[in-house]
Protein backbone atom coordinates (compact mmCIF):
# COMPACT_ATOMS: atom_id res chain seq x y z
CA UNK A 1 0.00 0.00 0.00
CA UNK A 2 1.26 3.40 -1.17
CA UNK A 3 2.21 6.16 1.45
CA UNK A 4 -0.24 8.10 0.70
CA UNK A 5 -2.92 5.25 0.84
CA UNK A 6 -1.55 4.62 4.34
CA UNK A 7 -2.03 8.48 5.61
CA UNK A 8 -5.63 8.18 4.08
CA UNK A 9 -6.61 5.37 6.35
CA UNK A 10 -4.90 6.79 9.41
CA UNK A 11 -6.55 9.56 8.73
CA UNK A 12 -9.92 7.92 8.45
CA UNK A 13 -9.13 5.66 11.13
CA UNK A 14 -8.47 8.78 13.41
CA UNK A 15 -11.64 10.26 12.38
CA UNK A 16 -14.36 7.07 13.30
CA UNK A 17 -11.80 6.32 16.39
CA UNK A 18 -12.47 10.29 17.95
CA UNK A 19 -16.54 10.11 17.05
CA UNK A 20 -16.68 7.05 18.59
CA UNK A 21 -14.99 7.97 21.62
CA UNK A 22 -16.59 11.02 21.90
CA UNK A 23 -20.38 10.11 21.62
CA UNK A 24 -21.38 7.26 23.75
CA UNK A 25 -24.32 6.43 21.97
CA UNK A 26 -22.18 6.34 18.16
CA UNK A 27 -19.80 3.91 20.52
CA UNK A 28 -22.84 1.63 21.81
CA UNK A 29 -24.20 1.43 18.53
CA UNK A 30 -21.14 0.27 17.30
CA UNK A 31 -20.56 -2.20 19.42
CA UNK A 32 -23.62 -3.89 19.43
CA UNK A 33 -22.53 -5.62 16.58
CA UNK A 34 -20.92 -8.82 17.45
CA UNK A 35 -19.23 -10.69 13.93
CA UNK A 36 -17.40 -8.48 10.90
CA UNK A 37 -20.60 -8.13 8.36
CA UNK A 38 -22.65 -6.74 10.81
CA UNK A 39 -20.22 -4.00 12.05
CA UNK A 40 -19.05 -3.36 8.12
CA UNK A 41 -22.95 -2.23 7.93
CA UNK A 42 -22.63 -0.48 10.82
CA UNK A 43 -19.64 2.10 10.04
CA UNK A 44 -20.89 2.15 6.34
CA UNK A 45 -24.08 3.50 8.00
CA UNK A 46 -22.33 5.87 11.00
CA UNK A 47 -19.22 6.70 8.60
CA UNK A 48 -19.71 6.63 4.87
CA UNK A 49 -16.56 6.81 2.89
CA UNK A 50 -14.21 6.52 5.87
CA UNK A 51 -16.04 3.40 6.63
CA UNK A 52 -15.39 1.87 3.47
CA UNK A 53 -11.61 3.03 3.71
CA UNK A 54 -11.57 0.93 6.98
CA UNK A 55 -13.21 -1.53 6.48
CA UNK A 56 -11.07 -2.53 3.19
CA UNK A 57 -7.89 -1.91 4.79
CA UNK A 58 -9.03 -4.30 7.66
CA UNK A 59 -9.27 -7.04 5.61
CA UNK A 60 -6.33 -7.25 3.38
CA UNK A 61 -3.34 -9.54 5.11
CA UNK A 62 -0.81 -6.64 4.35
CA UNK A 63 -2.40 -3.91 6.56
CA UNK A 64 -0.20 -1.17 8.18
CA UNK A 65 -0.09 -0.87 11.50
CA UNK A 66 -3.26 1.12 12.79
CA UNK A 67 -2.53 4.05 15.15
CA UNK A 68 -3.08 3.81 18.96
CA UNK A 69 -6.34 5.14 19.86
CA UNK A 70 -4.83 7.23 22.82
CA UNK A 71 -6.85 9.98 25.30
CA UNK A 72 -5.12 11.53 27.67
CA UNK A 73 -7.65 13.18 28.67
CA UNK A 74 -11.76 11.72 28.80
CA UNK A 75 -14.34 13.14 30.29
CA UNK A 76 -17.22 11.19 32.12
CA UNK A 77 -20.02 12.26 29.58
CA UNK A 78 -17.90 10.83 26.89
CA UNK A 79 -16.74 7.59 28.23
CA UNK A 80 -20.02 6.35 29.68
CA UNK A 81 -20.64 2.76 28.32
CA UNK A 82 -16.62 2.05 28.72
CA UNK A 83 -15.46 -0.70 30.11
CA UNK A 84 -11.78 -1.37 31.35
CA UNK A 85 -10.62 -4.48 30.00
CA UNK A 86 -6.89 -4.44 30.77
CA UNK A 87 -3.91 -3.02 32.71
CA UNK A 88 -0.71 -2.53 30.55
CA UNK A 89 3.04 -0.69 30.39
CA UNK A 90 3.88 1.08 27.59
CA UNK A 91 7.27 3.22 27.39
CA UNK A 92 5.09 6.23 29.10
CA UNK A 93 4.02 4.28 31.67
CA UNK A 94 0.94 2.48 33.02
CA UNK A 95 -2.18 2.74 30.70
CA UNK A 96 -5.60 1.11 30.78
CA UNK A 97 -7.25 -0.41 27.90
CA UNK A 98 -11.72 0.56 27.49
CA UNK A 99 -13.97 -1.54 25.37
CA UNK A 100 -17.50 -0.41 24.56
CA UNK A 101 -20.40 -2.85 24.50
CA UNK A 102 -23.40 -4.07 26.97
CA UNK A 103 -23.08 -7.82 28.52
CA UNK A 104 -25.26 -9.41 30.88
CA UNK A 105 -24.37 -8.81 34.71
CA UNK A 106 -24.92 -12.82 35.49
CA UNK A 107 -21.50 -13.81 34.18
CA UNK A 108 -19.84 -14.80 37.75
CA UNK A 109 -15.99 -13.61 36.61
CA UNK A 110 -15.17 -10.19 35.27
CA UNK A 111 -12.74 -11.87 32.45
CA UNK A 112 -15.53 -13.61 31.01
CA UNK A 113 -16.82 -9.67 30.69
CA UNK A 114 -13.96 -8.84 28.81
CA UNK A 115 -13.57 -11.96 26.88
CA UNK A 116 -17.29 -10.96 25.66
CA UNK A 117 -16.34 -7.61 24.75
CA UNK A 118 -12.34 -7.71 23.60
CA UNK A 119 -13.71 -10.15 20.68
CA UNK A 120 -16.48 -7.80 19.08
CA UNK A 121 -15.66 -6.07 15.82
CA UNK A 122 -15.53 -2.56 17.31
CA UNK A 123 -13.24 -3.16 20.04
CA UNK A 124 -10.71 -5.07 18.06
CA UNK A 125 -10.59 -1.63 16.06
CA UNK A 126 -11.33 0.74 18.55
CA UNK A 127 -10.30 -0.01 21.77
CA UNK A 128 -9.56 3.34 23.71
CA UNK A 129 -5.98 3.57 25.73
CA UNK A 130 -5.65 6.28 28.56
CA UNK A 131 -2.39 6.86 30.13
CA UNK A 132 -2.45 6.58 33.83
CA UNK A 133 -1.47 10.10 34.96
CA UNK A 134 -1.86 11.77 37.77
CA UNK A 135 -4.74 14.06 36.69
CA UNK A 136 -6.51 11.54 34.52
CA UNK A 137 -7.04 9.11 38.28
CA UNK A 138 -7.74 11.76 40.07
CA UNK A 139 -10.96 12.63 37.42
CA UNK A 140 -11.67 8.79 37.59
CA UNK A 141 -11.75 8.36 41.16
CA UNK A 142 -13.70 12.13 41.56
CA UNK A 143 -16.57 9.89 39.02
CA UNK A 144 -16.18 6.45 40.50
CA UNK A 145 -19.10 5.00 42.58
CA UNK A 146 -18.75 4.28 46.00
CA UNK A 147 -16.63 0.87 47.16
CA UNK A 148 -18.99 -0.77 49.72
CA UNK A 149 -16.29 -3.68 50.38
CA UNK A 150 -14.03 -6.92 49.24
CA UNK A 151 -14.79 -10.17 49.19
CA UNK A 152 -11.72 -12.41 50.04
CA UNK A 153 -11.57 -15.91 50.19
CA UNK A 154 -9.51 -19.20 50.23
CA UNK A 155 -10.98 -20.29 46.92
CA UNK A 156 -13.47 -23.10 46.44
CA UNK A 157 -15.33 -22.03 49.26
CA UNK A 158 -18.39 -20.53 48.40
CA UNK A 159 -16.85 -16.95 47.98
CA UNK A 160 -18.46 -16.80 44.33
CA UNK A 161 -21.99 -17.41 45.20
CA UNK A 162 -21.61 -14.72 47.61
CA UNK A 163 -20.58 -12.53 44.61
CA UNK A 164 -23.87 -13.75 42.87
CA UNK A 165 -26.40 -13.14 45.71
CA UNK A 166 -25.05 -9.32 46.03
CA UNK A 167 -26.41 -8.80 42.20
CA UNK A 168 -29.49 -9.64 43.89
CA UNK A 169 -29.19 -6.07 45.73
CA UNK A 170 -30.76 -3.05 43.14
CA UNK A 171 -27.58 -1.21 42.89
CA UNK A 172 -25.09 -3.46 43.89
CA UNK A 173 -22.37 -4.01 41.06
CA UNK A 174 -19.84 -7.02 42.47
CA UNK A 175 -16.98 -6.85 40.11
CA UNK A 176 -15.25 -10.64 40.49
CA UNK A 177 -11.57 -11.46 40.35
CA UNK A 178 -10.28 -8.67 37.75
CA UNK A 179 -7.47 -9.81 35.99
CA UNK A 180 -6.63 -5.47 35.47
CA UNK A 181 -6.61 -5.52 39.06
CA UNK A 182 -4.57 -8.85 39.90
CA UNK A 183 -1.97 -6.59 37.54
CA UNK A 184 -2.24 -3.45 39.50
CA UNK A 185 -1.70 -5.07 43.10
CA UNK A 186 0.90 -6.81 41.77
CA UNK A 187 2.89 -3.81 40.70
CA UNK A 188 2.26 -2.26 43.70
CA UNK A 189 3.20 -4.95 45.87
CA UNK A 190 6.21 -5.37 43.80
CA UNK A 191 7.72 -1.62 43.26
CA UNK A 192 6.34 -1.54 40.07
CA UNK A 193 4.24 1.21 40.89
CA UNK A 194 5.42 2.89 44.02
CA UNK A 195 2.96 5.59 43.82
CA UNK A 196 0.06 3.09 43.90
CA UNK A 197 -1.10 5.22 40.58
CA UNK A 198 -2.13 2.07 38.42
CA UNK A 199 -3.72 0.65 41.22
CA UNK A 200 -5.81 3.80 42.24
CA UNK A 201 -6.97 3.99 38.41
CA UNK A 202 -7.54 0.49 37.86
CA UNK A 203 -9.51 -0.01 41.61
CA UNK A 204 -11.75 3.57 40.19
CA UNK A 205 -12.29 2.26 36.50
CA UNK A 206 -14.12 -0.46 37.75
CA UNK A 207 -16.15 1.79 39.59
CA UNK A 208 -17.26 3.75 37.15
CA UNK A 209 -21.31 5.10 37.04
CA UNK A 210 -23.16 2.71 34.40
CA UNK A 211 -26.76 1.27 33.97
CA UNK A 212 -28.44 1.95 37.62
CA UNK A 213 -25.82 1.04 39.94
CA UNK A 214 -25.22 2.98 43.44
CA UNK A 215 -22.21 1.28 44.50
CA UNK A 216 -19.53 -1.19 43.52
CA UNK A 217 -18.35 -4.52 45.83
CA UNK A 218 -15.12 -6.45 44.54
CA UNK A 219 -14.39 -9.65 44.84
CA UNK A 220 -10.80 -10.37 45.00
CA UNK A 221 -8.45 -13.54 43.92
CA UNK A 222 -7.79 -15.70 46.47
CA UNK A 223 -3.87 -15.03 46.68
CA UNK A 224 -4.70 -11.33 47.50
CA UNK A 225 -5.67 -12.82 51.18
CA UNK A 226 -1.75 -13.00 51.39
CA UNK A 227 -1.76 -8.81 50.74
CA UNK A 228 -4.76 -7.93 53.48
CA UNK A 229 -2.48 -5.68 55.06
CA UNK A 230 -1.54 -3.78 52.69
CA UNK A 231 -5.19 -3.40 51.41
CA UNK A 232 -5.94 -2.28 54.36
CA UNK A 233 -4.06 0.41 54.51
CA UNK A 234 -4.36 1.96 50.81
CA UNK A 235 -8.38 1.35 51.25
CA UNK A 236 -8.72 2.51 54.71
CA UNK A 237 -12.33 2.00 56.50
CA UNK A 238 -13.72 -0.42 53.64
CA UNK A 239 -16.06 -3.14 54.86
CA UNK A 240 -14.44 -6.70 53.73
CA UNK A 241 -15.00 -9.97 54.64
CA UNK A 242 -12.97 -13.63 54.45
CA UNK A 243 -14.63 -16.89 52.91
CA UNK A 244 -13.45 -20.11 53.74
CA UNK A 245 -13.80 -24.04 54.25
CA UNK A 246 -13.41 -27.13 55.80
CA UNK A 247 -9.52 -27.49 54.73
CA UNK A 248 -10.00 -31.24 53.09
CA UNK A 249 -12.49 -30.14 50.83
CA UNK A 250 -10.62 -27.05 50.09
CA UNK A 251 -7.62 -29.52 49.24
CA UNK A 252 -9.35 -32.46 47.00
CA UNK A 253 -11.32 -29.67 45.20
CA UNK A 254 -7.63 -28.38 44.23
CA UNK A 255 -6.09 -31.94 43.70
CA UNK A 256 -8.99 -32.57 41.24
CA UNK A 257 -8.22 -29.14 39.44
CA UNK A 258 -5.32 -27.03 40.92
CA UNK A 259 -6.15 -23.46 41.11
CA UNK A 260 -3.36 -21.67 39.38
CA UNK A 261 -2.14 -19.80 42.66
CA UNK A 262 -1.31 -23.41 44.33
CA UNK A 263 1.06 -23.79 41.45
CA UNK A 264 4.77 -24.17 42.75
CA UNK A 265 6.30 -20.86 41.50
CA UNK A 266 2.85 -18.60 40.80
CA UNK A 267 3.79 -16.69 44.01
CA UNK A 268 6.47 -15.66 45.65
CA UNK A 269 7.92 -18.14 48.08
CA UNK A 270 8.59 -15.42 50.48
CA UNK A 271 5.17 -14.88 50.89
CA UNK A 272 4.27 -18.01 51.79
CA UNK A 273 4.62 -20.39 55.20
CA UNK A 274 7.94 -21.66 55.25
CA UNK A 275 8.82 -25.48 54.81
CA UNK A 276 11.17 -27.61 56.67
CA UNK A 277 14.94 -26.76 55.87
CA UNK A 278 16.07 -28.15 52.43
CA UNK A 279 12.29 -29.60 51.79
CA UNK A 280 11.09 -30.63 48.37
CA UNK A 281 7.11 -30.70 48.45
CA UNK A 282 5.03 -32.11 45.95
CA UNK A 283 2.38 -30.00 43.97
CA UNK A 284 -0.47 -30.69 46.20
CA UNK A 285 1.47 -30.29 49.30
CA UNK A 286 2.69 -27.14 47.74
CA UNK A 287 -0.96 -26.36 47.94
CA UNK A 288 -2.08 -27.38 50.94
CA UNK A 289 0.86 -24.81 52.02
CA UNK A 290 -0.45 -21.74 49.96
CA UNK A 291 -4.02 -22.77 50.92
CA UNK A 292 -2.54 -22.71 55.23
CA UNK A 293 -0.73 -19.29 54.42
CA UNK A 294 -3.98 -17.82 52.98
CA UNK A 295 -5.81 -18.12 56.04
CA UNK A 296 -2.80 -17.70 58.30
CA UNK A 297 -2.69 -14.54 56.59
CA UNK A 298 -6.38 -13.01 57.16
CA UNK A 299 -5.83 -14.26 61.11
CA UNK A 300 -4.14 -11.12 62.60
CA UNK A 301 -6.74 -8.51 60.62
CA UNK A 302 -10.01 -10.97 61.56
CA UNK A 303 -13.00 -10.20 63.50
CA UNK A 304 -16.22 -12.35 64.11
CA UNK A 305 -17.87 -10.40 61.62
CA UNK A 306 -15.13 -10.72 58.74
CA UNK A 307 -15.76 -14.44 58.38
CA UNK A 308 -17.47 -16.58 56.29
CA UNK A 309 -17.49 -20.34 56.79
CA UNK A 310 -18.91 -22.65 54.02
CA UNK A 311 -21.06 -24.56 56.32
CA UNK A 312 -23.09 -21.48 57.17
CA UNK A 313 -23.35 -20.61 53.09
CA UNK A 314 -24.46 -24.42 52.35
CA UNK A 315 -27.09 -24.59 55.38
CA UNK A 316 -30.19 -23.61 54.57
CA UNK A 317 -31.60 -22.63 57.43
CA UNK A 318 -28.59 -19.86 57.95
CA UNK A 319 -29.39 -16.19 57.63
CA UNK A 320 -25.43 -15.51 56.85
CA UNK A 321 -25.99 -14.95 52.88
CA UNK A 322 -29.29 -12.83 52.88
CA UNK A 323 -28.33 -10.94 57.06
CA UNK A 324 -25.48 -10.81 57.77
CA UNK A 325 -23.40 -10.65 54.84
CA UNK A 326 -25.51 -8.15 52.82
CA UNK A 327 -25.29 -6.02 56.20
CA UNK A 328 -21.48 -5.88 55.90
CA UNK A 329 -21.53 -4.14 52.75
CA UNK A 330 -24.34 -1.58 53.70
CA UNK A 331 -26.82 -3.41 52.55
CA UNK A 332 -30.56 -3.25 53.76
CA UNK A 333 -32.08 -7.18 53.98
CA UNK A 334 -35.13 -6.65 53.39
CA UNK A 335 -34.20 -4.50 50.02
CA UNK A 336 -33.39 -7.27 47.82
CA UNK A 337 -34.60 -8.29 44.44
CA UNK A 338 -36.10 -11.70 46.77
CA UNK A 339 -36.78 -13.63 42.60
CA UNK A 340 -33.54 -13.19 41.63
CA UNK A 341 -31.92 -13.82 45.11
CA UNK A 342 -33.69 -17.52 44.67
CA UNK A 343 -32.63 -18.10 41.18
CA UNK A 344 -29.00 -17.15 42.31
CA UNK A 345 -29.63 -19.81 45.07
CA UNK A 346 -31.07 -22.72 43.13
CA UNK A 347 -27.78 -22.66 40.60
CA UNK A 348 -24.30 -23.80 40.65
CA UNK A 349 -22.47 -20.14 41.00
CA UNK A 350 -19.47 -21.18 38.56
CA UNK A 351 -21.75 -23.07 36.16
CA UNK A 352 -25.31 -21.39 36.19
CA UNK A 353 -26.58 -23.75 33.67
CA UNK A 354 -26.36 -26.31 36.24
CA UNK A 355 -28.13 -26.77 39.76
CA UNK A 356 -26.59 -26.47 42.85
CA UNK A 357 -25.58 -29.16 44.93
CA UNK A 358 -24.00 -29.75 48.27
CA UNK A 359 -20.83 -31.60 47.56
CA UNK A 360 -19.63 -31.62 51.05
CA UNK A 361 -20.00 -35.64 51.55
CA UNK A 362 -18.74 -36.18 48.36
CA UNK A 363 -15.51 -34.85 49.29
CA UNK A 364 -15.07 -36.08 52.41
CA UNK A 365 -15.54 -39.21 51.14
CA UNK A 366 -13.24 -39.28 47.87
CA UNK A 367 -10.05 -37.82 50.32
CA UNK A 368 -7.04 -39.83 50.13
CA UNK A 369 -4.87 -40.22 53.61
CA UNK A 370 -1.96 -38.40 52.00
CA UNK A 371 -4.85 -35.40 51.27
CA UNK A 372 -5.82 -35.85 54.88
CA UNK A 373 -2.31 -35.56 56.10
CA UNK A 374 -1.51 -32.85 53.98
CA UNK A 375 -4.54 -30.91 55.06
CA UNK A 376 -3.73 -31.53 58.94
CA UNK A 377 -0.08 -29.87 58.12
CA UNK A 378 -0.41 -27.34 56.60
CA UNK A 379 -4.30 -25.96 56.60
CA UNK A 380 -5.88 -27.10 59.97
CA UNK A 381 -3.81 -24.64 62.21
CA UNK A 382 -5.00 -21.70 60.00
CA UNK A 383 -8.55 -23.23 59.79
CA UNK A 384 -9.12 -23.46 63.96
CA UNK A 385 -7.79 -20.11 64.48
CA UNK A 386 -10.29 -18.50 62.01
CA UNK A 387 -13.02 -21.00 63.53
CA UNK A 388 -11.96 -19.63 66.83
CA UNK A 389 -12.25 -16.08 66.11
CA UNK A 390 -15.87 -16.35 63.97
CA UNK A 391 -17.74 -18.59 66.90
CA UNK A 392 -15.68 -16.24 69.70
CA UNK A 393 -18.96 -14.21 70.31
CA UNK A 394 -21.67 -16.76 69.91
CA UNK A 395 -23.09 -18.49 73.10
Amino acid sequence: MASTDEAALAAAFARCSDAAAADPALARRLGESLDADAFDVAMSREFGDDARLVSSAGRRADRPPLPRNERLGWPLEERRGWQPLALEWSAGGAELVWGCGEVADTLPFHEQVVAALRYRPFNRWFAQRTPLTPAFVAELEADALPLAGLILHESRCGSTLVAQALKAWPGTRVVSEPGLLDVALTAALSGMDPSTLAFRGALAALRQPAREDTRVVVKLDAWHALALGALRSLLPGVAWLFAYRTPLEVLVSHAREPGRHTVPGMLPDAWLAPPAPDAVLLPIEHAGRVLGSLCAAVVPHAQPRHLVNYAELADPSSDVLSDRIPRVFGLDPAAVDARRYAMTLAQHAKRPYEAFADDRATKNEGATTALRDIAARWMEPQYAELESIRLRDRS
